[in-house]
């Protein structure tokens, strides 16, 4: 067999050989370190996993970026093994979230309440197993899946789960492993420490639910470990940190939205403060798209089954959708994607080829069935609302409407100052069928015009195979967050496809029927992931002009309480969002709130400030107070607002 290394040097051997012995080969100083390997850019193994064909191999030391996975996977294993020794009636659940994470997760299927208790009692198991230094055991053994049936079921784990680690185990390059921790057998599903000494502890510190199947939770267990003192408290420090930078702490704290499971999962609501936000977002999208030459239009929440099926998201997006309403003459299901119902907008009468490029945007409510488990503030939610657009086009217009397209999309991103992590080109996977409607030659098209253009523009892009959508290929624009996801903030897509299925057609220059191409533009996606972007990048510190409250009123003493509510009923006849803070409270302690509230302008208003018609501001983030008119604050406020100057 013939094994690639990453410096592109081809070792071959006549037997089977594990990772170690590979490393070994190398150097000897390289064997001591190995704890792993990458096994053709993707599949991760652990050093005693047996190499028996062909492959790229990249090996895992202390170094490796994927060293930390390593530390989390070896802690999940010992945090495992603690909770089946306490509660051996439980299952692990074999989940396939990665283990890149500070934290790392221990999901566990147990019939009876898990307490913070049972958890600190898994916790001392678990660093006592660190301390006994138990070695993590490779077998040289090939399980049949009857036996690592008979094996399993022995200690209680669900078939279901058997079942689940099987299906995973059939379709990987290179099979897992067999260990064994404490005389326990298990399949190795990552790389791993050799020794439970080689931690430094683990520690446990929240649950919560998970969620599998309607109606039917696991726990999400939360811990910390590190090989040292010094790298634990390092993560702790860094969780503390991404906590602060998180959007769901500031959207706490500013009181931006909530949740509440009795309404159901995903389902925000959006509080005074969120709704202001928004709609000032919405206000300002709508104006570009206005300049932009965009018609808005409105369309239903729902739509029949048979219209997906036409569509093929039926086919290919099912698992994405609300379950069907089952009427006594039809089927409705709720809106995961609108570019049905543009294209009934665009097929109710006949178009020529006057009419194009015809521009369809609709800020749309729309619904999908995400997973529990992925879940996440507003970043992740099962009701959104898009700020959608269909562009019906000519074949010679497609390049000039995707840079209109790009160019919008940047002008709307340079004025949140948002910043971008890199470009998208995301492509299809050719072999994967299913996923991906099954015709070469229309994908190769789309796939080369948005290459081209791309090119032509000199824009700098990462190809993505398997990341298309199911319709066309498309640019996506991408941001991290502060929990490190990457998520997709704007996109433009290129679609042969669905104008052919649904059979749309236009008056070309001969006066024959010729098919357009339609361009899916998503202006900075949704509302809800935009805004958890906005709030992450910004820390809770908002432009001037989309802030809910754009300042605080903070008269000295209630004998001022009538100029103040004069200077609100000014800044109200312009449209600048103020409160008049009328608390029992020092004043420096008002200030001090008002910017921790991080409100952009406070005013301060005193003797000097009634009897003069002035006021005294303070800007956030800023011990300046500096005093003008009335007149004069309003004026630059508005200049600024007008502007979309940032404070």
């Amino acid at each position: 067999m013939k094994i690639k290394l990453l410096d592109g040097k081809i070792m071959s051997f006549d037997i089977p050989k594990t990772v170690i012995e590979i490393a070994q080969e190398i150097s000897i100083s390289l064997g001591k370190k190995c704890v792993g390997a990458i096994i053709n850019g993707k599949e991760v193994v652990p050093s005693k996993a047996t190499i028996d064909k062909d492959c790229k191999l990249e090996l895992i030391t202390e170094r490796h970026e994927l060293f930390n996975s390593v530390v989390n996977y070896t802690a999940k294993i010992i945090t495992g093994f603690a909770l089946k020794t306490l509660f051996p009636q439980g299952s692990l659940y074999p989940e396939s979230e990665g283990y890149d994470k500070s934290e790392f997760f221990v999901y566990y299927d147990l019939p009876t309440k898990l307490t913070l208790e049972d958890l600190k009692e898994a916790e001392k198991l678990a660093n006592d197993l660190i301390s006994k230094k138990i070695e993590l055991k490779f077998e040289d053994v090939t399980f049949t899946d009857e036996k690592y049936n008979e094996l399993m079921s022995s200690i209680n784990v669900k078939k279901e789960y058997i079942d689940i680690m099987l299906e995973m185990n059939k379709n990987r390059y290179i099979k897992f492993p067999v260990a064994s921790l404490n005389g326990v057998v298990y399949y190795s599903r990552y790389a791993n420490l050799n020794n439970t000494s080689d931690l430094f502890k683990i520690e446990l510190n929240e649950i919560t639910a998970f969620q599998i199947e309607d109606n039917k939770y696991v726990y999400k267990i939360h811990g910390l470990t590190a090989i040292s003192e010094k790298e634990l408290e390092e993560k702790k420090r860094k969780i503390e940190e991404l906590k602060e930078n998180d959007h769901k702490y500031i959207a706490k704290n500013l009181e931006i939205y909530h949740l509440d499971p009795l309404i159901g999962q995903g389902l925000p609501i959006w509080l005074p403060n969120g709704t202001v936000l928004k709609q000032e977002i919405k206000k300002y999208l709508m104006e570009k798209e206005f300049e932009y030459d965009f018609i808005q239009i409105e369309t239903p929440v729902i739509g029949t089954s048979e219209l997906y099926k036409t569509s093929g998201h039926w086919d290919h997006y099912r698992d994405d959708m609300f379950a069907p309403m089952i009427l006594p003459k039809e089927e409705m299901v709720l809106k995961p994607m609108s570019c049905p119902h543009h294209i009934s907008v665009y097929r109710y009468k006949q178009r020529s080829y006057r009419d194009l490029p015809l521009r369809f945007a609709e800020h749309a409510l729309q619904h999908r069935y995400e997973s529990s488990g992925s879940l996440t503030g507003l970043e992740r939610v099962r009701a959104m609302e898009l700020t959608d657009s269909h562009i019906f086009v000519r074949a010679d217009q497609v390049k000039d409407e995707f840079i209109r397209c790009f160019n919008l999309i940047t002008e709307v991103l340079k004025t949140f100052d948002i910043k971008i992590d890199y470009l998208s080109l995301s492509l299809r996977d050719p072999e994967d069928k299913e996923k991906y409607f099954n015709d070469d030659k229309m994908w190769n098209q789309a796939e080369a015009e948005l290459e081209k253009v791309l090119n032509e523009l000199k824009i700098d892009y990462k190809k993505m195979i398997g990341e298309a959508a199911f319709y066309g290929p498309k640019l996506d624009i991408q941001a991290k967050t502060a929990l490190g996801h990457e998520i997709t903030v704007s996109t433009i897509q290129l679609d042969f496809l669905l104008p052919q299925k649904f059979e749309l057609s236009y008056i070309n220059f001969e006066g024959e029927l010729e098919r357009p191409i339609m361009i899916h533009r998503g202006l900075v996606g949704t509302y809800e992931r935009f805004i958890s972007v906005l709030l992450e990048q910004t820390k809770g510190v908002l432009p001037l002009w989309c802030s809910p409250q754009q300042v605080e009123i903070i008269p000295v003493n209630i004998a001022k309480k009538d100029y103040a509510e004069k200077v609100r009923e000014e800044l109200k006849s312009k449209l600048i969002r103020s409160k008049i803070d009328l608390r029992d409270e020092r004043l420096s302690y008002k200030i001090r709130d008002a910017q921790i509230r991080k409100i952009p302008y406070q005013l301060v208003l005193g003797d000097k400030e009634s009897e003069n018609d002035m006021v005294t501001y303070r800007k956030y983030g800023s011990e300046e107070q500096i005093t003008v008119t009335l007149k004069e604050f309003i004026k630059m406020i508005e200049k600024k607002v007008k502007e979309k100057i940032y404070n």
